[in-house]
């Protein structure tokens, strides 16, 4: 069976079907019927939605040959604190133990994301509604790490293309705008089964496992106002990180068309204001990253 590439993009409507979509994705069958020389690979974005597949291929006895998270160094403890507790439950469900890539930039020299935006002066290019961050310590790692896996060359070798499982819920379908590129099929499980982010949330406790926060870098520009302030309260150390960064890039003037890591506002400027004022703020848009993130709330 061939995917064939959308023409156009699905609706804004959160009650829409796999019928309704332009195209036919890859379900369930296909990754029970794929050739053997296929592997099949969960992208892990360390929250509730793609925490919520392991749950889901554990229950319906599916089991991958791949999971890798990719690290940026900026990740939230929570969500580390969360990459134990899985690293802990896979091998008793029998899957594989989690793949953690970080792209350390051996040329460059740059240990995180962050070290990046520090050392050019720059944000997160988030902060301009791109997606480079998510693509070059997100995306590209866990890429480069399957391209030198032998599995997937021997894939490739013969043709074929890897399965890989993408986390968007059942309240996301106007995200999914492809099914394959040059290696891959993708595979959008939750939107298979019907699970909003309240189903993904039952389903992650019937296991007994913990409801993750939503993953992201501490320093995200997508963070709300909401997040911006718990952050400052729950982590100060990070919160300071965060307005390290902030001011560096400000100072290095790289961009002047934001006033910020909130885009329109400072996140220094947040937490110093009253409450009138930060009702004030326009909030920044809720931009996921890129095909690995998960647990987006609008």
């Amino acid at each position: 069976m061939t995917a064939g590439i959308p023409k156009t993009r699905a609706s804004n409507r959160k009650d829409l079907t796999l019928d309704d979509l332009p195209f036919h994705p890859f379900t369930e069958l296909n990754i029970r019927s794929r050739d053997p020389q296929q592997p099949f690979v969960v992208a892990y974005g360390g929250g509730l939605n793609s925490t919520a597949i392991l749950v889901g291929l554990v229950k319906r006895d599916l089991r991958p040959d791949l999971i890798t998270f990719a690290d940026t160094g900026g990740e939230k403890p929570e969500t580390y604190e969360h990459l134990e507790e899985i690293k802990r439950w896979l091998p008793k469900v029998g899957f594989p133990q989690l793949s953690v890539i970080r792209n350390l930039s051996p040329k460059a020299g740059y240990q995180s994301l962050e070290d990046e935006c520090l050392r050019k002066g720059e944000f997160p290019s988030r902060v301009l509604g791109l997606g480079k961050c998510s693509m070059s310590w997100k995306i590209w790692p866990q890429e480069y790490q399957l391209k030198h896996w032998s599995p997937a060359l021997r894939c490739w070798e013969a043709g074929l293309k890897v399965f890989k499982a993408i986390g968007y819920d059942g309240g996301e379908l106007r995200r999914v705008k492809f099914v394959e590129d040059d290696y891959h099929l993708f595979w959008y499980p939750l939107i298979e089964w019907g699970l909003d982010r309240q189903g993904c949330e039952d389903l992650v406790k019937s296991v007994g496992l913990p409801i993750p926060v939503k993953s992201a870098c501490f320093y995200c520009p997508s963070s709300t106002k909401t997040e911006v302030l718990e952050l400052k309260e729950k982590h100060p150390d990070l919160f300071a990180r965060a307005l390290k960064l902030e001011a560096n890039a400000l100072a290095a003037g790289t961009t002047h068309s934001v006033a910020g890591l909130g885009r329109h506002w400072s996140w220094k400027a947040l937490a110093e204001a009253d409450e009138a004022t930060r009702a004030r703020m326009i909030e920044a848009p809720v931009e996921p990253c890129t095909r690995c993130a998960d647990d987006t709330e609008e």
